[in-house]
């Protein structure tokens, strides 16, 4: 096993991961200072070192490297440093709209990641298939709202109106104006409540699977133990006729010995008529 197979490794790779989607999206909501946003630009940067390594050195073990690409293509946006590589746009505050957006999409790849240590549950409940169309129902009625809705000031306010949208919570302290805005807002009102129902019925059917599975099983375990015990009673019943032919088998030996004695006795007897027959003859002569 390779060092980035490590068990260790994964749990230490994730914590990283969370520290720099906490990082990362506390830069998009709010303004941190100088300092700040450049110990975090180092931290964030190194963690892409280390994903890239991570990501080739997978690469290069896996057999199919066309599928293994698929698969894990948001490992690649997650590994790119996007706050080092537009640093200088952003200072001279130039693209600052599609900075945030790439930064956005990072905080989706990281999030995506991290949720990789869980992909034995969700791929059970399907819930991955679920979650992969909120992401993308979030992330793009969020990029739709920000870049076609002029009431819609910052990133963080398109976001906090599309997530409380589609948890059908609606706050209300932030609303579209424009008429596509108001389109997008509906349209992610359905998707949302089609997704919890969605959720919470995936989630049901998956506990009800494990249910029925372990009384399958405990079934099944009975159902063994009867013909277990079935095939003892039957080993047991061929042994025990086994037996029977021996003793009758005893039982015949012993009536032919008993008539054997007895011929023996009467040839015995015989033999001694015999010999006071001849007794007498030698007696008279």
């Amino acid at each position: 096993m390779s060092f980035y197979q490590n068990s260790k490794f994964n749990y230490f790779l994730s914590i990283l991961i969370i520290i720099d989607l906490i990082l990362i999206t506390l830069t998009l909501i709010s303004d941190v200072g100088e300092n700040l946003y450049f110990s975090i630009i180092v931290f964030d940067t190194a963690l892409c070192i280390i994903l890239f390594i991570d990501f080739f050195t997978r690469l290069s073990d896996s057999d199919d490297k066309k599928h293994f690409l698929i698969k894990n293509w948001t490992e690649l946006i997650a590994a790119i440093p996007f706050d080092l590589i537009m640093l200088p746009f952003v200072l001279n505050g130039s693209l600052l709209r599609v900075f945030k957006v790439l930064k956005f999409i990072k905080v989706i790849a990281l999030f995506s990641q991290f949720f990789e240590t869980i992909d034995f549950f969700l791929k059970k409940t399907h819930l991955d298939e679920i979650f992969g169309i909120t992401l993308l129902v979030v992330l793009a009625s969020t990029l739709g709202l920000y870049l076609f809705d002029p009431s819609i000031n910052s990133l963080f306010d398109s976001l906090w109106f599309v997530l409380s949208t589609i948890t059908t919570v609606g706050y209300g302290d932030v609303l579209p104006q424009s008429g596509a805005g108001k389109i997008i807002g509906l349209i992610t009102l359905i998707i949302g409540v089609l997704i919890f129902s969605t959720v919470t019925g995936a989630i049901a059917s998956y506990f009800a699977r494990r249910i029925l599975m372990n009384e399958d099983f405990n079934i099944t375990e009975n159902d063994d133990n009867i013909e277990l015990l079935k095939e003892t009673l039957r080993s047991n019943k061929k042994n025990l006729n086994e037996v029977h032919s021996k003793v009758y088998k005893i039982d015949n030996d012993v009536e032919s010995l008993k008539k054997e004695i007895i011929e023996l006795k009467e040839i015995n007897k015989e033999l001694k008529e015999e010999i006071e027959t001849l007794n007498e003859n030698l007696k008279n002569n």
